[in-house]
């Protein structure tokens, strides 16, 4: 093998990351892109915005995340211990499905990607008793399906707490204005420490054997990774995330994204993980207030479990399948 399993993996978690920065960084800056009285912003400022935050997230979540770290290893969601090509198709099938979706400006859910990935190719494997249902239950599914629920009763708080202690008839263009990038800053970096321990878990199982560099070489990889998507081809996904947002003043924009860094951060410190762009989309709907878009945010939630988490199962499996072929 001219490549070592180590090797091989880290360059698995480091595709991994890349996608995610990919197609999931610009969704933390996409309300700053948005066009406003003075016409289209530019889209490379807030894209490096983004990354830079995104990839500070990564690295602060060896110390933040280390419980959701916890929960996406692979011995925590399999009864057994699998070995490193069964990994490897995971990584491959979550990388793959997040690629073609941002190549076709589709935005979707990373943590779906690497929870379908990783469940489908399980049952794949090793039959419906290799995988820990109770486990994904009641630590993956459960803070998955209530992240936007909380994201609504987050921003709900926020905005009525917000509205008592504002000065009634004083508007500040530059205070809101720094508030509004402030807050995609948050979210940026909260979608960091939520997406690196999940990633990070799956590329420190290639570096068993030295648990020193399995504490932050994964992290170090997944932060530069991060980066390099979001720079790259951010921008793809940026246009349809724009299009799904709800028409939103520059304060409510700044609010939905304090509610989502505060959801998606708490979530990551007390290992529940959460998909950022479902809790950004339940935030930024909640705040708008009207119901049909509340609705119709919600109902556009069924669809990272309909298709996102099947879709990256196929891919691992097909990848597992041509590997034992080769």
């Amino acid at each position: 093998m001219i490549l070592s399993y180590e090797e091989l993996g880290l360059a698995a978690l480091f595709a991994l990351a890349f996608a995610n920065g990919a197609n999931d960084a610009g969704k933390s800056v996409a309300s700053l892109m948005m066009p406003g009285p003075s016409g289209s912003p530019p889209k490379r400022k807030p894209l490096i915005w983004g990354g830079v935050f995104t990839g500070i997230g990564s690295v602060a979540a060896i110390l933040i995340s280390g419980r959701l770290f916890s929960v996406f290893t692979p011995q925590s969601l399999l009864r057994t211990t699998p070995g490193y090509s069964f990994v490897l198709a995971a990584l491959a099938g979550a990388t793959l499905w997040i690629l073609v979706a941002t190549v076709v400006r589709l935005p979707v859910s990373s943590t779906h990607a690497i929870v379908g990935a990783m469940v489908l190719l399980g049952v794949y494997a090793f039959g419906t008793s290799g995988v820990q249902w109770g486990f994904l239950f009641y630590r993956v599914v459960l803070p998955l399906a209530g992240g936007p629920i909380a994201a609504l009763a987050a921003v709900y708080f926020l905005d009525r707490v917000t509205r008592r202690t504002a000065a009634p008839g004083k508007e500040r263009p530059r205070l809101m204005r720094v508030a509004h990038w402030g807050s995609g800053a948050a979210t940026a970096f909260a979608r960091g420490i939520n997406d690196a321990p999940k990633m990070a878990a799956l590329g420190s199982f290639f570096l068993l054997a030295n648990p020193s560099e399995a504490a932050w070489v994964p992290y170090s990889v997944v932060a530069v990774a991060v980066f390099f998507g979001s720079l790259a081809l951010g921008h793809r996904v940026v246009v349809t995330a724009i299009g799904k947002h709800a028409p939103l003043d520059q304060v409510q924009k700044s609010k939905a994204g304090a509610a989502t860094a505060l959801v998606v951060s708490a979530g990551a410190f007390l290992g529940a993980p959460m998909s950022t762009t479902q809790v950004h989309e339940g935030s930024s709907a909640g705040i708008g207030g009207r119901r049909k878009i509340i609705a119709s945010t919600l109902g556009r939630m069924l669809l990272p479990w309909l298709v996102t988490l099947p879709g990256a199962g196929i891919f691992a499996i097909a990848v597992s399948y041509l590997g034992t072929m080769i």
